[in-house]
């Protein structure tokens, strides 16, 4: 499919994606005279560099007459949607409203964008089972002003939560992940819990903390001054949690301490947005003004998936440990997730259906899936991911495992099913994960849990840094696409935040009223040490082997982030040195830590010990 405007080769958004999303327009001069203010969350698409302002287009009434094409064994029909109205819908601050639409809804109004950006001289079929030729609709094309006011720089967009999300539920559906971590904690021979292959383990999120990536295009890292932007766009940003900390990993009885999370990961996952109308019991009791819910069918889950994002959902693994005996995490997996910004449609994957990479379920003495569960069109979609970390010290940023959405044993449909086999209502806006999306080989693994098999190997970043977990300033940065040749890509956009240092529980009580049982200890207060120094410096040996007989672990570097000074250069008299302290120019030491949220810089070594 050729588009009249520009689209990259690389670029995410060809017109053969057409995703949905929530933009606002802060910078821009051309909105003044429409009737939302720039600064007003709308619905948008996005293709090629552009988002494009759906609501500008709905007042213009370029979407509107939107047809409905049905289809039998003797005809072919069409007829215009008359219950949707798209100049209310897409004013919206998000696409609830667009969600909790019927699927065919959400099928006119894509063919109806592809027509309004489609060269006259191609021509597309849509991507629903009803192969539907798309002709081009030139009216865009001919209106400049309209143009200038509805298409924005992608560059220039501020992005936000897709929808409002009332429901989020985190599934466990990958199983090279579920074994992976199996054997870790239980052994090979006990790796999947007896459960695991009946039915699609997962547990109910936290929406509240459901977090939009700000950055949307899936550009590399390149320099930036503030260190929290990847490719000129601005990063997102996570806390590091504090929480209750075992004591000793091998003696639960010793009890917990609170603390910052020491062992930080991300999770490598995919979730779908459910739209269409919420699945109601038709034998309501009137006396109950809430709706009943009721199961749904496989060929109606399918109808029901809106689109899919990518998410990062953070996990603090030492307050895990603690804390999931037995109800499963909890305040482990609370404080942060984050989703890309662009809902890429179903629609839009259906090229891509594969098989999984399991092939089929049950057979080989492994149990065939009851018949609720039981899909006849059992497969997934084959989307490359992404993971990379960019520390804060270095603009550069390394790949460190890959995945695709085919390794997954449960479909996206048979977890919604599951969700709603025992009635409950599933409402659009509502928010499901896979799990954490790992393949069979080590770089497929989609956790620092397990491509540092729980802290056991190192994971080498370009700059020569290692990582076990992640630390503070790192940022995460995950992508995904779909493309083939002779067709559009397919992406996702970023899913991309930074870590920021944890903050302590601010405890008011005064220092005489603490005892020593609730008083922070040292090595909870003071975290996270690098000691800048030179091999030629006797100073820097000095408090190395200070650091070493107490037992304090640290980082090492020469090159000190954000003041531009090589202390393995022996020009050490300069203004950038007396920066780092007031009394001297000369510095051949500098110890870096954290204190509680603060960062603090020693630069005499006897200070230091």
């Amino acid at each position: 499919m050729k588009s009249w405007i520009e689209v990259p080769t690389d670029s995410d958004f060809s017109l053969a994606n057409v995703p949905f999303g929530v933009c606002s327009f802060p910078s821009s001069s051309t909105l003044s005279s429409t009737t939302l203010a720039p600064c007003t969350p709308r619905c948008c698409t996005a293709i090629g560099n552009h988002a494009i302002d759906l609501h500008l287009l709905a007042e213009a009434g370029l979407l509107d007459n939107l047809l409905m094409t049905t289809e039998s064994d003797e005809s072919r029909c069409s007829e215009i949607i008359t219950n949707f109205h798209p100049r209310i819908v897409f004013s919206q601050p998000t696409l609830n409203e667009f969600m909790s639409c019927e699927k065919h809804v959400w099928v006119a109004v894509r063919n109806r964008i592809i027509s309004l950006f489609l060269d006259s001289s191609s021509s597309s079929s849509s991507n629903n089972h009803i192969q539907i030729a798309i002709q081009a609709d030139n009216r865009l094309q001919q209106n400049s002003a309209l143009q200038s006011q509805c298409m924005h720089p992608l560059s220039t967009t501020l992005y936000h939560l897709p929808a409002s999300i009332g429901d989020y539920t985190d599934f466990y559906s990958s199983r090279e992940h579920a074994t992976n971590v199996g054997i870790m904690f239980r052994g090979r021979d006990n790796a999947l819990q007896p459960n695991w292959l009946h039915l699609p383990v997962g547990y109910h999120g936290r929406s509240s903390s459901v977090y939009p990536s700000l950055a949307s295009s899936a550009a590399t890292a390149e320099n930036d001054c503030e260190r929290n932007s990847v490719g000129g766009e601005k990063l997102s940003t996570v806390r590091r949690p504090c929480g209750q900390l075992q004591v000793d990993p091998l003696d639960p009885v010793k009890g917990s301490i609170y603390g910052p999370c020491k062992l930080m990961d991300f999770e490598l996952e995919v979730a779908f947005f459910v739209g269409g109308p919420t699945n109601t019991d038709n034998e309501q009791d009137h006396n109950q003004q809430q709706p009943r819910g009721r199961p749904l069918t496989l060929p109606e889950a399918q109808d029901r998936i809106f689109g899919y994002v990518l998410m990062n959902d953070w996990s603090a693994r030492d307050i895990q440990k603690w804390e999931y005996v037995p109800l499963g995490p909890f305040t482990s997996k609370n404080f942060a997730t984050t989703i890309s910004t662009w809902v890429v449609t179903s629609m839009a994957l259906e090229p891509f259906r594969c098989e999984t990479s399991a092939g089929v379920q049950g057979g080989g003495g492994e149990p065939t899936p009851l018949e609720y569960l039981k899909d006849p069109n059992y497969g997934s979609y084959d989307v490359n991911l992404s993971v990379s970390i960019q520390p804060s010290s270095t603009s550069a940023s390394t790949q460190i495992c890959t995945s695709n959405l085919k390794n997954m044993y449960w479909s996206s449909a048979q977890q919604l099913v599951h969700h709603s086999v025992t009635g409950c209502p599933m409402n659009a806006g509502d928010l499901l994960a896979s799990g954490t999306i790992s393949g069979k080989e080590q770089h497929n693994f989609g956790s620092m849990l397990e491509l540092s098999w729980k802290g056991s190997r190192e994971v080498k970043l370009e700059n020569g840094e290692v990582r076990k977990f992640l630390k503070d300033g790192d940022a995460v940065i995950m992508k995904g696409w779909c493309q083939r040749e002779g067709s559009g890509r397919i992406g996702f956009g970023q899913c991309s935040a930074r870590i920021l240092p944890a903050i302590p529980f601010p405890y008011e009580s005064s220092k005489e009223n603490e005892d020593e049982s609730t008083a922070m200890q040292p090595e909870e207060r003071y975290t996270n040490f690098k000691l800048y120094g030179s091999w030629w410096s006797s100073c820097s040996w000095t408090v190395r082997i200070a650091l070493a007989a107490k037992g304090i672990p640290y980082e090492y570097g020469t090159h000190i982030p954000n003041i531009n000074i090589n202390l393995d250069e022996k020009a050490l008299t300069s203004d950038k040195h007396s920066s780092i302290t007031l009394m001297q120019q000369q510095v051949p030491t500098v110890l870096e830590f954290m204190d509680g949220g603060n960062v603090v810089r020693i630069s005499q070594s006897l200070a230091i010990i």
